[in-house]
């Protein structure tokens, strides 16, 4: 993950900055020994299990097991990957990019995308502010007549540009703007004419990301104009492929569990304003790959909330097709009568929207195969069986293949079993698989433990490296942290070269509970784990070898008895 910034800048970075200072703005956090303790920001808990490591500079939660250096706290936080973690880091630590971490469209100079951000800021103020005069009455009736309260344009912070020419450009020129800046924005164009405003006479929705930083606008027409919907285009801030709508609520909304995905964005207005958590909107695209893991990031499931027309349907489908590589549990909501989720939410309210049957993938590609057949011919049926075996292809949970394939028995009328011949998928042939031998009653448990008693004595500087020997390790990543530590290096350096799989394994052996206080008991307890751990290894071997003499003949049986009196 660090691949564009070296070790050196990164160690740099990391001894700039407290990460108890940094966890304190989230988590009130209280001293007990070197770690400080708090209720963990990540799951909910009444006594505290979240612990900051100030020699180490590492949290960890002893609950849901949640742990890292500072930058995976303000990534996990701030919903960051860990590029953007570390700028913004390095912006709190007043420490320069290193030269080959630049962004691609960072040719600007070093206040300049400062400057973009505080010009929409003042353009956001100014499109609000022109809402509630006689030149916004027309956006402010529209926004009315959508169901939309005062309270409601406030906490969106709708508004409406005017429609002269260069209203905007004039507005924000009073306030020290220079045009170059409000071009690179995006809010004004230059053409050979001269210089325009981008948004004029639309309603106005402010386009903000989880920081709260303004990244651009999305304008709505009025009346017949076209395009209907107008959006910033791409600057040095924004990218209409890479952020969602309302990505700002989103981040206070930790324990909804899934996300809403919709189209619009008064979609996205509309059932936040019912109270529904969790809804984003794209940008006036169609589903991006870079929205995807951007919405992994804040949730595990995505519930597609698209139109219920024909092409809200086949949008859905794209969608799935984009949420699938990324591991997003992903659902669909469809709904009645080609209505949108604004009409579905305003005639039925939140009720009627969590009654809604949520299909899972399988069984909404399922839903649409039926579109264009006529299930009560023959070949209407042949047609569906044939398209609904294609897609439980796809189906690997077999719980889920069970649930899909009993519907589509009673569904076609079709056997279990040639439904499975045209899936490609027959019931596995039962047979008899030797059990893996482990060493005898809880030797494995014991040196298992032993590993994470071992490796957290040495991350803490508890015991001298040459007491412990990365072969002492079963081969992994423990094993791999093992020898990174023993070479000198550090172990915040070593988490972020992890994968999140590989990293959940490492965290519990660095926070291994309790360690002694004194040195001696520190090399005391050393010296436990690793006769612990060769032990273990010692039983596995005698056990293997047993199992072989078991089947050896007399003169086999022999040598192998010799090799296991050795091992005692």
């Amino acid at each position: 993950m660090s691949a564009r910034f070296s070790d050196a800048w990164l160690e740099e970075l990391r001894a700039r900055l407290s990460i108890e200072e940094i966890v304190s703005e989230y988590v009130r956090l209280k001293p007990k020994g070197h770690r400080c303790w708090g209720l963990c920001p990540f799951h909910n808990e009444k006594t505290p299990s979240f612990s900051v490591d100030t020699q180490t500079q590492l949290f960890y939660c002893f609950g849901c097991h949640k742990g890292g250096t500072v930058i995976q706290f303000v990534m996990e936080m701030e919903r960051l990957d860990f590029q953007e973690a570390v700028k913004l880091l390095a912006e709190r630590a007043h420490l320069p990019l290193p030269a080959e971490a630049k962004e691609k469209g960072a040719a600007l100079r070093p206040d300049e995308r400062e400057r973009i951000y505080n010009a929409n800021v003042a353009a956001a103020r100014f499109f609000h502010a022109t809402l509630w005069t006689d030149e916004g009455a027309q956006g402010l009736s529209y926004l009315y007549k959508r169901g939309l309260s005062d309270a409601d344009i406030r906490r969106f912070g709708l508004g409406f540009a005017p429609r002269g020419w260069d209203g905007t450009l004039r507005h924000l020129a009073g306030e020290g703007f220079d045009q170059a800046i409000l071009e690179r924005a995006g809010l004004v164009v230059r053409r050979e004419g001269g210089a325009y405003d981008m948004f004029r006479g639309r309603v106005i929705f402010p386009i903000i990301n989880a920081q709260g930083k303004v990244l651009g606008f999305g304008g709505r027409a009025l009346g017949e104009a076209q395009p209907k919907y107008l959006n910033t285009a791409d600057t040095p801030v924004f990218n209409k492929r890479q952020g969602l709508y309302a990505l700002n609520f989103v981040k206070k909304e930790r324990g909804v569990g899934r996300l809403v995905l919709v189209e619009g964005y008064m979609d996205a207005v509309s059932l936040r304003k019912h109270g529904v958590q969790g809804v984003v909107a794209t940008l006036g695209t169609a589903l991006t790959e870079e929205q995807a893991r951007l919405m992994k990031r804040y949730a595990p499931e995505v519930w597609i909330s698209y139109d219920g027309d024909a092409a809200g349907q086949k949008a859905a489908l794209r969608a799935l097709d984009i949420l699938a590589p990324t591991g997003l549990k992903a659902r669909v909501i469809d709904y009645p009568e080609g209505m949108d989720p604004d009409e579905f939410i305003r005639a039925r309210g939140a009720a009627g929207f969590e009654a809604l049957k949520k299909y899972d993938a399988a069984e909404y590609r399922m839903l649409r195969a039926r579109d264009g057949l006529d299930l009560a011919t023959q070949e209407g049926t042949t047609q569906y069986a044939l398209r609904c075996c294609q897609i439980l292809r796809g189906v690997q949970n077999p719980v889920e293949m069970e649930n899909h394939l009993r519907r589509l028995v009673a569904e076609t009328g079709y056997d279990r079993e040639i439904l499975l011949q045209q899936i490609g998928v027959s019931a596995p042939a039962r047979e008899e698989r030797p059990r893996a031998l482990r060493p005898r009653g809880s030797t494995g448990e014991n040196a298992s433990a032993a590993e994470r008693a071992l490796l957290t004595l040495l991350s803490e500087g508890r015991i001298p490296a040459q007491t412990v020997d990365p072969g002492d390790f079963d081969a992994g990543p423990l094993r791999d942290c093992a020898a990174w530590l023993i070479e000198g290096k550090s172990v915040n350096a070593f988490l972020e070269r992890l994968d999140d799989e590989a990293r959940a394994r490492v965290l519990p052996a660095l926070n291994y509970q309790p360690l002694p206080e004194s040195r001696d008991e520190a090399l005391k307890m050393a010296e436990d784990a690793l006769n612990a751990i060769r032990g273990a290894r010692r039983a596995g071997e005698v056990e293997r070898l047993q199992a072989q003499a078991a089947t050896a003949d007399a003169e086999e049986r022999r040598r192998i008895y010799e090799k296991i009196e050795k091992l005692y």
